[in-house]
Formats: structure tokens, C-alpha cells, sequence
């Protein structure tokens, strides 16, 4: 393989190393299911739901609101969370006015085996709102870091504000397993993540540098013993001609004829 190759190889494995730099560099998330989940129905106040393949906000066919309860365990990461958010998708096949709900905070007393709409907690903090939720989007819920709690509990109240429209929109459980809210944690990357692959890139980009010029030094001493060899095996070719002198003038001579006195040699 020739130092071309060499150069090239060591580009190549430079560029693959940039590309696990810039990949480390991006924030890192952790996407979380939650652990309890529920929907309470003002229809049957004394009914659970925990147990459903389905989450429901809004009004029922009968016009009785629906609520959604949700609860995430907040990991502890390895350094500082940077954003944290809900992503919720929801549905309907029946939905044809934009619904207006919102995301607040609730205790954590509730249990999804036990909660009914009579039990459930109240209402707290208000964390999100989306207007115009429709049936096919996303309800995406930002939460603000003074919330957050690492090793805690997040438990959330999903619902549809006030004047109620006559639609309701569902979601899929843990239970169901499809289309489950997710608890999104984005936090910064530990340094060591990012030296190391900087590391191994400058120990490569070594090895690799190292590998060319023993090439190159090996190549240009081949080289040298060619020419040495070659002028072992034929000297004549390598000689100098001594310059010559005319015999009658002795001025030198640039061919046959003396360019001094016209002589012949």
C-alpha cells in the first residue's frame, strides 16, 4: 500500500471520528413511558378506568368531560437537564372541532387502580395549553425546569378548558402499548464522553501518521539502494567524459574540429 493510500485511510478515519465527536456533542435524551396512568369519566364519577387500553380528554358521546392522568418517574441523569417536555398524540375519528386543553401539575396520591372523578387530585400548577388540538397532532407540553426533581415523580392532569365543545379526543395507554404518552428529558453530555472519542481520534490519526512515514522512509531507502545497485552493475553509465584538448593549439575542443585553428583531432 503506498502513501497515497495511507493519506487517504487516515482522512477517512478523521472524518469518522469528527462525525462520533459531533454525534457525542448533541444533547443526549431519555424517552420515558409512564408508570401509572388513568382516564376519569364525569359520567360514571365512581368508575375506574385504570386498567383501559385507552386515555380520553374532552366530552363523551354524552357531553360528560373526561380527564387524563398521567405519572413519570424523573431519572437521575449523569449531569445537568437541559429541557424536559410531554409528547402526546391524540385522535378521533368523530372530532371535528379543534378542542382547547391544557397540562397542569397534580399530587402524586392518586393510584390508576383507585382514581375515579370524584377522588381524583385537584388541579395545580399550569404547565402548557394547545388551543386548537385537533384529532392527528401532538399536544406537546413544556415543563418547566423548576419542576423537575431528579428520582422524583412527575404526575400531570391533561383536560379540556372551558366553554367544553360537544368532541373528544383519546390517546393510547401503557396498557394498549400504541401511541403512549412519553416523558422527554434532554440533558447535557458528560465530558468524559466527549475526551474519550477526541482521545482515540488523536491515538489513531497517531498510529496511522506514524504507519505513513515508516512507509515513506522505507520507500525512499528502497530507492537509494536502486540507484547504488544500479551503479555497481553499470558503471559506465554514471562516468564523467574528461573534456578534450586540440593537439596542435590546445585550446578545448567542443567537437572534432578546433573552433581556435581549424585543426582536425
Amino acid at each position: 500500500m503506498n502513501h497515497k493510500r495511507y493519506i487517504l485511510l487516515s482522512l477517512l478515519v478523521y472524518c469518522m471520528v469528527q462525525l462520533s465527536i459531533v454525534s457525542v456533542k448533541a444533547n443526549p435524551t431519555k424517552k420515558i413511558k409512564p408508570y401509572e396512568d388513568s382516564t376519569v369519566s364525569a359520567y360514571s364519577p365512581n368508575n375506574n378506568y385504570g386498567s383501559g387500553d385507552y386515555l380520553e380528554i374532552g366530552a363523551d358521546i354524552f357531553g360528560y368531560q373526561r380527564e387524563t392522568f398521567l405519572k413519570f418517574p424523573l431519572p437521575i441523569v449523569e449531569t445537568e437537564i437541559t429541557k424536559v417536555y410531554i409528547s402526546s398524540y391524540w385522535y378521533s375519528f368523530l372530532c371535528e372541532t379543534p378542542l382547547s386543553v391544557s397540562a397542569c401539575l397534580v399530587s402524586n396520591t392518586w393510584n390508576e387502580y383507585t382514581i375515579t372523578w370524584n377522588n381524583k387530585p385537584s388541579h395545580s400548577t399550569l404547565l402548557d395549553t394547545d388551543s386548537t388540538l385537533t384529532d392527528g397532532e401532538y399536544f406537546t407540553i413544556d415543563i418547566s425546569l423548576t419542576h423537575i426533581t431528579q428520582g422524583s415523580t412527575l404526575s400531570i392532569c391533561i383536560y379540556e378548558n372551558a366553554p367544553y365543545k360537544p368532541d373528544g379526543l383519546q390517546s393510547g395507554s401503557r396498557e394498549g402499548g400504541y401511541n403512549t404518552p412519553e416523558l422527554v428529558v434532554e440533558y447535557k453530555t458528560p465530558p468524559m464522553l466527549i475526551i474519550v472519542p477526541i482521545m482515540v481520534g488523536i491515538v489513531i490519526a497517531g498510529i496511522i501518521g506514524t504507519i505513513i512515514y515508516i512507509n515513506i522512509q522505507k520507500k525512499k531507502k528502497q530507492r537509494i539502494q536502486e540507484t547504488i545497485q544500479t551503479k555497481v552493475q553499470h558503471p559506465s553509465s554514471f562516468a564523467v567524459s574528461a573534456p578534450k584538448f586540440c593537439t596542435n593549439c590546445g585550446a578545448k575542443l567542443e567537437g572534432k574540429s578546433c573552433s581556435n585553428c581549424g585543426r582536425n583531432n
